[in-house]
C-alpha cells in the first residue's frame, strides 16, 4: 500500500500531475539521472546503504542506485511518472514541505538525492522543505536550478517558484546545517549538507 501524507496544499499536485501526464517533453529530461555517477564518484556510498529519492519524478536515479547497490525509496508530490517497476511500499506520496520524517521506521536515510527540485518549492516552504531533507538524512546531496523554468509555460504555470542564486542557497543550509561541499555549475548549485 502507497503512504498518503495529505498536504492541503491541492494545486500544487495539481500541477504536476498535469505537466506529468500532458507534456512527454518534460520526461526527456532527468537531472537527477544525470547526476547519479557525479554522486557515486564524490560521496563513495556503501552497498546497502539507504538513499531517498526526493522530487523523484519518474524515479530514474533511485533506480539506477538500486543497481549500483544502494536501497532505494522514492518522495513526490504526484504519482503521475511513477514507474511500475517501483514498489508501492517506498514510494511516499508527499509535499517535501510534508511530514514525511516515519516513512523509514524513524531512522534517518544514509542520504538524500535531491536534483533540480528545490527551486520548485513555493518561497515560504523553502526552510522547511531543507530542514525536512537534513532532518531525514545523514548526508543530503542537493542541486538545485538557478534559471527560470522552460515548462510551465506549456501548461500555463509557473514551475520554478523560488530562483536565486548560489549563495542565497549557500546561506539557507549553512543556517540548518554544515555544508561539507558546495560548487557553482553556472546554471545550478550543488550543495552536500549535513546536520
Amino acid at each position: 500500500m502507497m503512504m498518503y501524507i495529505p498536504d492541503g496544499n491541492k494545486q500544487e499536485r495539481d500541477k504536476y500531475n498535469e505537466i506529468w501526464t500532458t507534456v512527454p517533453d518534460y520526461r526527456k529530461i532527468s537531472p537527477g539521472l544525470e547526476n547519479v555517477e557525479r554522486f557515486m564518484k564524490i560521496i563513495q556510498p556503501k552497498l546497502g546503504e539507504r538513499v531517498i529519492d526526493i522530487g523523484a519524478g519518474e524515479c530514474k536515479a533511485g533506480l539506477e542506485f538500486e543497481k549500483k547497490g544502494l536501497r532505494s525509496w522514492y518522495l513526490d508530490i504526484t504519482d503521475a511518472a511513477k514507474p511500475k517497476e517501483v514498489e508501492d511500499s517506498k514510494f511516499i506520496l508527499s509535499p517535501l514541505w510534508g511530514d514525511w520524517r516515519f516513512s523509514y521506521n524513524n531512522h534517518k536515510w544514509d542520504y538524500g538525492f535531491c536534483c533540480d527540485v528545490l527551486e520548485h518549492m513555493p518561497p515560504e516552504y523553502t526552510m522547511l522543505c531543507l530542514d525536512r531533507i537534513l532532518s531525514n538524512c545523514r548526508i543530503s546531496w542537493l542541486q538545485i536550478s538557478l534559471i527560470e523554468d522552460g515548462f510551465g509555460a506549456s501548461i500555463g504555470e509557473t514551475l520554478h517558484l523560488t530562483v536565486r542564486p548560489f549563495d542565497w542557497w549557500l546561506i539557507r543550509l549553512g543556517t540548518l546545517g554544515k555544508v561539507l561541499d558546495a560548487r557553482d555549475l553556472l546554471n545550478a548549485g550543488l550543495y552536500i549538507v549535513t546536520r
